[in-house]
C-alpha cells in the first residue's frame, strides 16, 4: 500500500511505527544499519527537526521491509 508523505516528520513517524511493529529495538536497528544508537535515538526523537541523508532513509526503509519511492511533480 502506498502512503504519500509530505515531509521528513511523516517519514520518520512511519519508520518508527514500522520498527515498533516488527519489535526491533533502537539498538538492534542501529546495528543492522551500521549507525550509532545515539543517531537512531536522535533521528526518531527530533523528527523533522534535523536533516537526514537520503541514503540513510533508504537504508532504514530497506532494513524495515519498506520501499521508499520518490516522486517529482511539476
Amino acid at each position: 500500500m502506498r502512503t504519500p508523505v509530505e515531509d521528513t516528520e511523516q517519514i520518520v513517524k512511519a519508520l518508527v511505527e514500522r520498527r515498533k511493529e516488527l519489535g526491533i529495538s533502537q539498538s538492534e536497528l542501529a546495528r543492522l544499519c551500521d549507525l550509532s544508537v545515539n543517531g537512531i535515538s536522535k533521528f526518531e526523537s527530533n523528527a523533522g527537526e534535523r536533516e537526514v541523508k537520503l541514503s540513510t532513509l533508504f537504508k532504514l526503509a530497506q532494513i524495515l521491509g519498506l520501499k521508499l519511492v520518490l516522486e517529482f511533480e511539476e
